[in-house]
């Protein structure tokens, strides 16, 4: 029956019925905090069970769940069932368009204005307060003024070394309430 449905497509060149099955991104809950050694236990069964898993995403913005591409619900369900971290799998499948904007890494200087105040976070200044005199979009780097040295002297630093302590915005704010 398969073969005669094969020959019927070949001879009527009806190639858009022979199309590749396509994969879907299934969404699976885990426990929070091990997204990724759920993500990387999943893995490893899908290779020893020859489940085809193309693509594994974890996010760190959405924190108890993650994606996974692949074909077959049914047996990715049985794959989880024996991943302690696993809790299950949504129903649906997720079109990629609602998970582009997790592909596309986001820049560590975008959310940080000149002025902002910061704490280092790694470096020989981890932990003193500084605030910010120059953003360098191209290169992502800052440049700093630490707040408690004798001589203010600009230093540049990665933008992931700082965290935002408090935000020029706020500052203004509370001169205007004054």
């Amino acid at each position: 029956m398969v073969i005669e449905w094969l020959v019927h497509i070949v001879q009527n060149n009806d190639f858009e019925e022979l199309d590749e099955e396509q994969s879907n991104i299934f969404t699976i809950k885990t426990q929070v905090g091990k997204e990724q050694n759920t993500a990387d236990l999943i893995n490893s069964r899908a290779d020893k069970s020859k489940l085809d898993i193309p693509s594994i995403l974890v996010t760190p913005e959405l924190r108890g769940y993650i994606f996974v591409e692949g074909f077959d619900e049914e047996r990715l369900k049985n794959t989880i069932k024996t991943i302690s971290y696993a809790r299950n799998v949504l129903e649906g499948d997720i079109p990629i368009d609602q998970i582009e904007h997790f592909l596309t890494p986001a820049s560590a200087v975008a959310k940080i204005t000149e002025g902002d105040t910061v704490e280092m976070v790694a470096g020989p200044f981890r932990g003193e307060k500084a605030k910010i005199t120059h953003i360098d979009y191209a290169k992502e780097e800052i440049t700093v003024e630490l707040l408690d040295s004798m001589v203010p002297i600009p230093i540049t630093v990665r933008g992931e070394q700082v965290r935002i302590i408090k935000r020029k915005e706020e500052d203004n704010n509370k001169e205007k309430k004054e």
